[in-house]
């Protein structure tokens, strides 16, 4: 019998699974486990990264995982430490993302239990309760013979189904317990997962044929669940086969090309109008891999792409039922429970020798819309007196590489990176779409720098950047090759545009009352060389010398303070005052109503009667 410090053994645990780097903020509770770290490095490849907070140690693991493959792990002590994790965890929870996070705990004799009181244990805050809702799963470890079930059944949750975060809580006498690795009990996964019978998904893949072979005007929605499923190289071949056009998920941006002829663009809230015409006049929606929610769909699920037969896939069966729980969410005619790859994969095998129809003068429609109705017009590249935000996304995307790994944040600098950002076949883009947090993409920048080695381009705003700044040490520390992009309007822009619509342009706390520092001085304290970018005279060359420069640079770009994001979808007020989504095809600016009216093959919802387009010429 050889004996093992447990700490040892979960950080061999993790070697062995492929995991490279531990995201840590050290502390008393969780020292054992960083110390294994430490003493397991010296024998395995693996090792941590000390960030300085605990949520973007959270962040950059969901950022490892997202672009290795392999679940990020993130390490912190009990109470504060754990508590600070949430935000990362819940990154994870919304954006299906596999992740493992280890908590340290108080010892198993200061645990408070059942007693009633509020705390026994320096520290001690009972972390598994409060994360139960944001994870897959969550437990304290407190039999140390059972550490090997639980850090495999932690990492079969993880990834396996819909994907997710797993939280482990470790008391300190539990982490330094000695143990003997050959007579652990293991976790038997379950032999098969519950989705769509294979009977069952052959006779729903024929009616999609059945329905394709009707579709005059079809469209696939691809969505993030394509990539999670690590099915694109399936999707492409059934793309390629039913040569329909295809709009993305914001989370499904990087899987199509910009410059693909089937790519049609984003569509939703925030999408290009191009590309909502296009789904809101198909006459057949195939989802794969979406959950369409409102900011894709608009608020009113009724009125999203209304004229349609919609076929919806998705892994979690929760999702394809919820428009019975929430009647203005999108009803599915054919809702099919099956992970994104094995729906392809039986499509693909259905489809061998089947006819389907010829939708050219469909495709050429919607290029016709995509080359009328650009995301960057023209004349934003004559903006004077400082940078307009559109124009520099895409002057920025036409300088990367097909290797670089894009991140924004959120907010305005999201919008207008979703909207202009022109990607390559090759790119990753994310960004923590769901949960959407200010500060999410410079710790997201230092996961995927640690976890890939590629250049990392960092979009973020004036606003986002000072949640999580204290991570430019750790990015100097590992001289991590990230290009930080600051997007900087002086204010909040995407709140002051809502608050021009809903509160008569009171800015409060997005104008008044909110402040920002001189970026470029901030980044050379911290020793990371910086240059600002005033107007478009300057703006490509300046893109250029960031990113020709070794190791992280932080670029301010000076955004005219008036910038909007448009194109997007508004509410109008009803007969009695309420708010109410408008449909997706009618994006303020609003077209003069003739124009709009003629780009509309499905019957508007306002001025039926009026001139539209009956047919596609």
């Amino acid at each position: 019998m050889t004996l093992m410090k447990l700490s040892d053994y979960i950080i061999h645990f993790l070697a062995d699974r492929g995991v490279k780097k531990i995201f840590v903020v050290t502390g008393g509770a969780c020292a054992h486990i960083v110390d294994s770290i430490g003493q397991v490095s010296k024998i395995r490849d693996i090792d941590y990264v000390c960030v300085q907070h605990e949520q973007a140690g959270a962040m950059a693991a969901e950022a490892y995982s997202r672009t290795t493959g392999v679940p990020g792990v993130a390490v912190a002590t009990s109470g504060p430490g754990a508590v600070n994790l949430i935000s990362g965890i819940c990154c994870a929870w919304f954006d299906s993302i596999p992740a493992l996070f280890i908590c340290g705990q108080v010892n198993v004799s200061e645990l408070k239990g059942e007693s009633g009181v509020r705390q026994i244990g320096f520290q001690e805050t009972d972390i598994v309760d409060m994360i139960k809702t944001v994870t897959k799963y969550a437990h304290l470890v407190t039999e140390p013979e059972k550490i090997r079930y639980h850090l495999e059944k932690a990492f079969f949750e993880a990834e396996h189904g819909r994907p997710g975060p797993v939280l482990l809580d470790i008391p300190m006498n539990v982490q330094h317990s000695e143990i003997d690795p050959e007579t652990l009990e293991g976790f038997s996964p379950p032999n098969t997962l519950v989705t769509t019978p294979p009977t069952t998904l052959a006779a729903q893949v024929e009616e999609v044929i059945s329905l394709l072979q009707k579709a005059e005007r079809p469209v696939i929605i691809a969505g993030g669940g394509i990539k999670f499923a690590k099915a694109k190289k399936e999707f492409r071949e059934i793309a390629g086969i039913i040569s329909a056009p295809i709009a993305t998920s914001w989370s499904a941006l990087d899987l199509i090309g910009h410059d693909d002829p089937l790519c049609i663009g984003q569509y939703g809230v925030y999408g290009n109008r191009a590309t909502n015409f296009c789904v809101q006049n198909a006459d057949l929606i195939i989802a794969i891999g979406s959950r369409l929610d409102t900011r894709q769909t608009g608020g009113q699920g009724q009125t999203f792409a209304r004229g349609a037969k919609k076929v919806i896939v998705d892994i979690d069966e929760h999702e394809l039922l919820k428009e019975r729980l929430i009647p203005t969410r999108v009803k599915p005619d054919v809702a099919i429970h099956a992970d994104a790859k094995d729906f392809l994969v039986a499509l693909g095998n259905a489809l061998a020798g089947v006819s389907l129809p010829d939708v050219a003068p469909w495709k050429k429609q919607c290029l016709t819309w995509r080359i009328k109705y650009p995301a960057v017009l023209p004349e934003w590249y004559a903006h004077e007196g400082s940078v307009n935000a559109y124009a520099f996304v895409k002057t920025l995307a036409e300088e990367l590489a097909t290797t670089d790994i894009i991140i924004p944040d959120e907010g305005g600098n999201l919008v207008w990176t979703m909207q202009a950002f022109q990607i390559k076949d090759g790119q990753q883009l994310f960004s923590a779409f769901a949960h959407s947090p200010m500060g999410y993409a410079l710790p997201a920048a230092m996961g995927a720098a640690v976890g890939t080695g590629k250049r990392i381009i960092c979009i973020d705003g004036d606003g986002g950047f000072q949640l999580n700044i204290q991570e430019l040490q750790t990015i100097r520390n590992y001289d991590l090759p990230i290009k930080m992009f600051i997007l900087n309007n002086r204010g909040m822009a995407i709140m002051k545009q809502f608050q021009e619509v809903y509160f008569d342009a009171r800015y409060e706390a997005s104008g008044r009352g909110y402040s920002w520092p001189n970026f470029a001085r901030v980044a050379e304290a911290y020793g990371i060389p910086a240059m600002t970018v005033y107007n478009h005279e300057e703006m490509r060359a300046k893109i250029q010398n960031v990113l020709h420069m070794n190791g992280p640079v932080l670029c301010d770009v000076m955004v005219d303070p008036a910038q909007k994001l448009i194109p997007k979808l508004i509410a109008d007020r009803d007969a009695d005052g309420r708010y109410i989504s408008k449909p997706l095809e009618d994006m303020a600016p609003f077209l003069p109503r003739e124009e709009f009216y003629a780009n509309m093959l499905i019957e508007p919802l306002e001025g039926r009667g009026e001139k539209k387009s009956s047919e596609i010429n």
